[in-house]
């Protein structure tokens, strides 16, 4: 992770003192002057990770050029920046615990910055379905959804929140991806033993556009949207145990 801290502070002083200042008088640069500089961060953190022994596998990419509802499911902090090197031509924006708005180095002004929605549905379930509808009817970009809400301790994929994903898909109809993941879930937080870095063995593979029918009929999309993800994810587990067999 050295060359990822060592990098965090001199951008996050570039983020502070240029971008935002420059976002601000051109708001235009927002979305293609963030994504470069979130390119360049993600790329520092999974590469720090590969010296340390982490190995990552990515297949397709995540399309933002238009508005899109991305769905991920949640292993570590890693998804993120791996989420990051996948959006093209852009970053998606994420969905995020309101939390973080807050007292992190670079990454909350970051999140901040390209307006993605900070939710608290525990303290304001509405305030937050309302953020996320503002963001769908607003934004030109693909935006992510981490939609168990959580991160899986052994990597299997809970329950999806539906909540926030039928209220963007309502407010403007859009194409969906799933991005299925998988090896990330031993090394979940920044804390975790740097020596558990190098049983990572990250693979993420982007499916679809599957398109949302008209209100009907949503409920049932969303949960074949979830069956995919979780046939998919259990097929790349099949995949490594009979490769290893």
């Amino acid at each position: 992770m050295g060359l990822a801290l060592a990098s965090f502070l001199p951008a996050a002083i570039i983020q502070r003192i240029l971008l935002w200042p420059l976002i601000a008088l051109v708001p235009s640069l927002r979305i293609p002057l963030m994504s470069r500089f979130m390119h360049l961060e993600a790329w520092a953190v999974l590469r720090s990770m590969e010296i340390g022994g982490a190995r990552f596998r990515r297949l397709g990419h995540i399309p933002t050029a238009e508005p899109a509802v991305i769905l991920m499911n949640h292993q570590s902090l890693l998804d993120i920046p791996t989420a990051v090197i996948m959006g093209r031509p852009y970053t998606p924006l994420f969905v995020t615990r309101r939390l973080y708005g807050r007292g992190i180095p670079m990454v909350s002004l970051m999140l901040r910055i390209l307006r993605c929605p900070l939710v608290d549905p525990r303290a304001d379930r509405r305030g937050a379905l309302l953020l996320v509808k503002q963001a769908a009817l607003r934004e030109s970009s693909g935006i992510l959804i981490f939609p168990e809400g959580h991160r899986s301790r052994d990597g299997s994929v809970g329950e999806f929140r539906t909540a926030g994903i039928q209220v963007m898909l309502r407010a403007r109809r859009m194409p969906v991806y799933l991005v299925v993941t998988d090896g990330f879930w031993v090394w979940q937080r920044m804390s975790d033993s740097l020596f558990e870095v190098g049983k990572v063995r990250g693979e993420t593979e982007v499916l679809g556009p599957f398109w949302p029918p008209a209100e009907d009929g949503l409920g049932s999309f969303i949960d074949e949207m979830q069956h995919r993800l979780v046939a998919r994810l259990k097929e790349m587990r099949e995949k490594h145990v009979d490769a290893a067999h």
